[in-house]
């Protein structure tokens, strides 16, 4: 049964682009499955509908999150699909089965002040004669990184495998490879374009840069940085700033430079843009902000609103 796993797997690589973390979160939600039905002595072939809802019912029994449990609902319906295509199966044991309902929560949102605060944190680290290469460039490149995810909203993986070539260092633009290998341009600010150059100057001082792929390559040869390896450092550097270290990571950032261009009047075509979003119901989780706009518009413009 296992190896029906690995077909699936491999369709989503190929035909549907899907990324390394994607498809080894849907190896390991079909593993689970897996497991239970060798509990059940069961095969995927031959389960019915009311083994799926009982294999569900211990997920959210287990303690899972509503997210979670969708998750695994998601991973399952589509490899059922698959199986069904594929003239596997007769019967869709998913059919039926609905997924729970979610509730937006709005993501936490970071102030301008306290990436200010961060980013003037790494600057101050960087002065003094006495550091070390390796530590000037350590400080160095999570300028440029934090300076670059602030300023485009990119994904941690995108900002991670930004190739060297990538960067145009005359135009202030950089071109980003997204989800399913949907390429976009996003511009960047004068200070991140300026950060990196200056990353990369130090980086060349130790690298051959006509040799390096990666923006920011990692210790092996040919790979770039790992995002947990930049969560660490993220964590660390927030630490040191005085920052809750909870309350930041990649994603926060993505959503403080979504939330932020809103706020200083951006509209929610070109964020939908920036952020990579093909369907613009993802960004409209946003739209709060834009609401409070209006609603402050309204009341300090309004002739009706005024106080006679």
């Amino acid at each position: 049964m296992s190896q029906l796993i690995e077909n699936f797997i491999e369709m989503m690589s190929v035909e549907r682009a899907a990324s390394l973390n994607t498809l080894t979160s849907y190896r390991h939600d079909l593993r689970n499955l897996l497991h239970y039905l060798n509990r059940k002595k069961l095969s995927f072939e031959k389960v019915e509908n009311t083994s799926i809802r009982e294999y569900f019912r211990e997920i959210s029994q287990s303690g899972a999150t509503s997210s979670s449990l969708a998750r695994h609902m998601s991973t399952i319906r589509q490899f059922y699909k698959f199986l069904y295509q594929e003239n596997i199966i007769t019967d869709n044991p998913m059919n039926g089965v609905e997924g729970p309902k979610l509730a937006r929560t709005l993501p936490k949102l970071l102030n301008e002040r306290s990436i200010l605060r961060l980013i003037e944190h790494v600057k101050d680290l960087q002065i003094g004669s006495e550091l070390t290469h390796k530590k000037r460039l350590r400080h160095q490149r999570f300028l440029s990184q934090i300076e670059i995810l602030y300023s485009t909203g990119m994904r941690v993986s995108e900002l991670l495998s930004i190739k060297i070539s990538d960067l145009n260092q005359h135009n202030y633009f950089l071109n980003v490879m997204g989800k399913g290998n949907k390429e976009r341009i996003v511009p960047l600010t004068e200070e991140a374009l300026s950060e990196t150059k200056y990353y990369l100057e130090l980086l060349g001082c130790i690298r051959d840069l006509e040799r390096e792929t990666y923006l920011y390559p990692g210790s092996r040869k040919n790979q770039c940085l790992s995002r947990q390896y930049f969560a660490s450092e993220l964590k660390a550097y927030a630490r040191g700033a005085g920052l809750d270290e909870k309350n930041i990571s990649p994603h926060v950032l993505r959503h403080a430079f979504a939330s932020h261009l809103l706020q200083n009047g951006a509209d929610l075509r070109s964020v939908q843009q920036m952020l990579g979003h093909s369907d613009i119901s993802t960004t409209q989780i946003y739209t709060h902000i834009l609401d409070d706009k209006l609603k402050l518009a309204v009341k300090e413009n309004h002739p009706l609103s005024k106080k006679m």
